[in-house]
């Protein structure tokens, strides 16, 4: 009896075997667009999260997040550059015991390799005197940003302040 004839094994086929150039492309720009949002989300996070972080923040951190001519137009005034932008960003935490914002509904438009991303800010600050009521705030943060060599970097954020409140602890 003779041996049957084995039946060769062959790879499935790739994605771009079964999948039409055209759908292929449109998939690859829509992934691209949600890295992109990704991307920008994460910075204005990150930013909000270094607001909070009880340490000094490096000039080397905050390039990781700005370019280097970046803009910032704050409640407690406006710099630009990275240049100096630790101690700037430093004397308003020294102002308080600690500090908690919140950054939501980060709504982000791309334009190629510029975007911007506006969100909601919700802020607590902590008075360094424990008897000193809570300072409370809401404001929208306008951000402006650019893809650099090194990925996305925000070249301008404005807060504009839409309300304070001073309130007991709870």
């Amino acid at each position: 009896m003779a041996s049957p004839t084995p039946t060769p094994v062959t790879a499935p086929p790739s994605p771009a075997d079964t999948v039409p150039a055209a759908r292929l492309a449109a998939l690859e720009e829509r992934l691209g667009a949600l890295e992109d949002r990704a991307e920008l989300t994460a910075l204005v996070d990150r930013f909000v999260h270094g607001l909070d972080d009880p340490g000094p923040l490096t000039a080397a951190w905050y390039r990781t997040l700005l370019t280097e001519r970046v803009r910032l137009n704050l409640p407690n005034g406006t710099h630009t550059g990275i240049d100096g932008l630790p101690e700037f960003l430093a004397a308003p935490k020294a102002l308080f015991a600690g500090n908690q914002h919140y950054a939501t509904n980060c709504a982000v438009t791309v334009d190629g390799d510029r975007a911007t991303a506006h969100a909601n800010l919700h802020a607590v600050h902590i008075p360094l005197d424990d008897s000193a009521p809570l300072f409370t705030g809401g404001a929208h943060y306008d951000v402006r940003a650019e893809r650099t060599p090194e990925g996305w970097r925000i070249a301008e954020l404005t807060v504009r302040v839409l309300w304070t409140a001073q309130g007991a602890r709870g």
